[in-house]
């Protein structure tokens, strides 16, 4: 690489870096930010911390339809995008 491209690619990852940094962040505090409703806080930490990436199977642990998981997911990346947008 050379110059502008060089750089590109460093500016590219530091935002990524900054990223993963408000990611962590965003994680370890979101329960405290009190943005989240429990339910939404349940359905992000099975599809994320417990990396359960079937919807139908988050619907069938929580006794809950698919659609209502996907509407609690949407709501939750919603507002992290919100928070992180807040950040960057």
């Amino acid at each position: 690489m050379c110059g502008k491209e060089e750089d590109l690619y460093q500016d590219q990852l530091k935002k990524k870096e900054r990223q993963n940094e408000l990611m962590q962040a965003f994680l370890a505090g979101r329960r405290s930010e009190r943005k989240f409703s429990k339910r939404e806080n349940e359905i992000f930490d099975a599809y994320y911390d417990l990396e359960i990436q079937d919807l139908n199977q988050i619907a069938y642990d929580f006794n809950i339809s698919k659609a209502t998981v996907r509407t609690y997911y949407n709501r939750a990346m919603e507002k992290f995008h919100a928070i992180i947008s807040e950040e960057i």
